[in-house]
């Protein structure tokens, strides 16, 4: 049995770091992502840098390291996904020179002022702003930039009947995966969101947010947007499952404390089956970011394998604050790929927020990186916690 809890990203100074995203190369390789908020924790922080700290397969975690940062600019991470046919790991970004609240009361003139600073500020240095993607083929060793271009999707809104053109912001949303199984096997996948409409106030974020996806059937060189999922959804994630069906498990909000589910047959596409799970249950005025992740039995060492039940081929974790706050960070465990849950554990009992979990099949420990503190969500700044099977599984 195997746990250890580590303050990888430590706020202080000037650094607040939010938003993890974690990912595991085929040679054992950790990395974990984050944004690290200069000044202040909140989403509109006028300065953001995406920063990344490394676990090498001996076993020591390398110091943190800016990936793109610039002064005064906001670079938001995005979705972290690992390609195991070219051993590529990519990072989706986007920078900014001038900040922008999502609940701001921008008149069209204070949205009109806004693009021209930043066409200006962006043009007096000579840096492109918007989407952008980072990727490296030696385990975060070096890392290439380029434009993340996004092939968008029509969609008619239901709320006035207007056709927009559906693209995909990864921000806030968990990593990505590679399908395994069926005719998309070898796609990247990575859950995304999308606004089809402005929006001020939480009403409008209810018709005007949808999760989504964005994909790419050739190894990140060209991507895709799929439709959405249902409306009042934001920062979601998701698992393949046996049969090569996605299962998409979103935040919502709907203020009922509820997560939501939409299932697809056609490698992330397309969406449908929309429900709740009556069992995962999350903070209940605005919900939050969490993780869900699937490994097949065959992936797991052979000692571990004899810890699932007869018949089960895989084991399915989601984790989040399973609390109506942001508190009591834990982990759901299935054995069927999420359609019913058989047991808790606990990860952090105070206060905590986002995370993000993967799994090594070099070294059999899970690693999971999430936001924590005492009575501040992410007080502390962002925790990894590795571990194995036989101690999530214990009582």
């Amino acid at each position: 049995m195997y746990v250890n809890d580590n303050l990888l990203f430590a706020s202080g100074g000037r650094s607040n770091y939010r938003i993890p995203s974690i990912v595991v190369t085929g040679d054992g390789t950790v990395l974990a992502f984050c944004n690290d908020r200069k000044d202040s924790v909140i989403d509109h922080a006028e300065e953001v840098a995406v920063v990344c700290a490394r676990k090498l397969p001996d076993g020591t975690w390398t110091e943190i390291r800016t990936l793109a940062g610039i002064p005064g600019w906001t670079c938001m991470i995005g979705s972290a996904v690992y390609d195991s046919v070219t051993g590529t790991v990519f990072c989706s970004s986007g920078r900014n020179p001038v900040a922008r609240n999502e609940f701001g009361k921008y008149t069209d003139e204070d949205l009109a002022a806004m693009e021209k600073e930043a066409e200006e500020r962006a043009k007096s240095l000579g840096i492109c702003r918007g989407p952008f993607l980072l990727s490296s083929s030696d385990g975060g060793e070096t890392w290439t930039e380029r434009p993340f271009v996004v092939e968008g999707r029509p969609f008619v809104r239901p709320y006035d009947g207007v056709e927009v053109t559906l693209g995909g912001s990864c921000h806030g949303s968990a990593h990505g995966i590679q399908l395994r199984h069926g005719e998309h096997a070898g796609r990247l996948l990575c859950p995304s969101r999308v606004a089809v409409g402005r929006y001020d106030t939480w009403d409008g974020l209810r018709t005007r947010s949808y999760n989504n996806s964005v994909y790419s059937d050739d190894h990140g060189m060209t991507w895709k947007a799929s439709a959405p999922v249902q409306p009042a959804t934001g920062e979601g994630t998701l698992i393949e499952r046996g049969d090569g069906t996605v299962l998409y498990n979103s935040r919502a909000y709907f203020g009922d404390q509820k997560r939501y589910l939409a299932v697809s047959t056609d490698g992330g596409e397309t969406y449908g089956d929309f429900r709740a799970d009556d069992f995962l249950i999350e903070e209940k005025s605005l919900g939050c970011n969490a993780s869900f992740l699937r490994i097949e039995r065959d992936d797991l060492p052979e000692d571990a394998r004899n810890l699932l039940p007869d018949g089960a081929d895989s084991v399915t974790v989601f984790v989040n604050p399973r609390s109506e706050k942001r508190n009591t960070m834990t982990a759901c465990i299935s054995f069927d790929s999420g359609d019913t849950w058989e047991k808790t554990k606990l990860i952090w009992k105070d206060a905590c927020a986002y995370s993000s979990l993967d799994y090594s099949k070099t070294d059999g420990h899970f690693y999971l990186l999430y936001e924590r503190g005492e009575d501040n969500p992410h007080g502390h700044g962002i925790a990894v916690r590795e571990f194995d099977l036989e101690w999530l599984l214990a009582e």
